[in-house]
């Protein structure tokens, strides 16, 4: 990923990415419900979708419509800019490794 792309993301989005990463194996496999995001970034719903928004946009994460009983919500999946945010997150883990 060239330097210019990097960090197209505010800090909520950051967060949000984090912890998506944190959670790689769940989330890149049957995915993580958004209305997770909020709480366990500490950000209020309206800060995490403006997030999700955000990484949304930058195709690191797709949002799928999911239903549960009565309730409908959203899963979040990688997209095809996710291997972009693997490979700024294990630069920055190798960088911290050789300091």
């Amino acid at each position: 990923m060239t330097e210019a792309n990097r960090h197209r993301h505010d800090e909520r989005a950051e967060k949000a990415l984090r912890w998506l990463y944190g959670r790689r194996a769940e989330f890149e496999g049957a995915g993580v419900a958004e209305s997770e995001l909020a709480a366990a970034v500490g950000l209020s719903d309206e800060e995490a979708t403006r997030a999700v928004d955000q990484l949304e946009n930058r195709e690191a994460v797709a949002r799928i419509p999911h239903h549960e009983g009565d309730h409908m919500g959203f899963v979040l999946q990688p997209a095809r800019g996710w291997g972009d945010v693997c490979e700024e997150f294990g630069a920055g883990a190798e960088g911290a490794g050789a300091a």
